[in-house]
């Protein structure tokens, strides 16, 4: 399979003990791990934009398949959240109306079928899409994740981004995440000692697939 940069938007790792997850907390004891940093407000447009720029503060918007990171990894976009509704292979809208179970295994499904042609790069927005207002179900959207990602990784799924480009929502609003989110990879974050910024995601997901690509099979 081909990279994978998967972005769950609104997972800190305070959930991880919350809810008890399996795959993740096993996962983070393998590969590398860090925090990602984005300050509020966070929202999911503007945050998926620095990642496909590679940008701090992009300025433009447009075709997400025509970003930069797009073009020099040719990925497959799937779900992600700069427009409603959402762009790429699978999409919903970003409201309540598709149950989070269907889209974390629409997401994942797709991921699966897409990354033995290219890399991808995929969003998961059930956290977001549902726990500014009902926290009372964090931990069933999250142990549906956590199950969805060790479906991945059973696959055959070795190289990967799995990050949160902010946060647990932290009131009702839209912008209102944790300033800190997740970083579980196959490719070191730049600086041990410092968090990861939104756009070095994008440069760190070019450089994991330029490594894959020149490896060869």
């Amino acid at each position: 399979m081909y990279p994978v940069l998967l972005g769950i938007n609104g997972m800190g790792y305070g959930d991880f003990m919350e809810c008890d997850l399996e795959v993740l907390p096993r996962l983070m004891n393998m590969v590398e791990r860090g925090v990602l940093e984005n300050r509020r407000p966070q929202y999911p447009d503007k945050s998926w934009w620095s990642i496909l720029n590679m940008e701090p503060d992009p300025t433009s918007t447009g075709d997400p398949s025509s970003t930069l990171l797009v073009k020099l990894t040719k990925a497959t976009l799937v779900n992600i959240p700069v427009v409603n509704p959402t762009y790429g292979a699978y999409s919903i809208r970003l409201d309540a109306t598709t149950p989070y179970d269907d889209e974390v295994n629409g997401v994942v499904n797709t991921i699966i079928k897409s990354a033995g042609k290219s890399p991808v790069i995929a969003s998961i927005t059930a956290p977001d899409r549902f726990l500014h207002s009902n926290g009372s179900i964090k931990c069933s959207v999250y142990r549906a994740i956590d199950n969805a990602i060790g479906q991945l990784l059973n696959s055959g799924l070795s190289s990967f981004i799995i990050f949160s480009p902010y946060g647990e929502p932290i009131g009702p609003g839209e912008g209102e995440h944790e300033d800190y989110g997740i970083y579980i990879a196959t490719i070191s974050r730049p600086r041990h000692y410092d968090t990861v910024k939104l756009y070095e995601v994008g440069i760190l997901f070019r450089d994991l697939t330029e490594s894959v690509q020149s490896s060869g099979p």
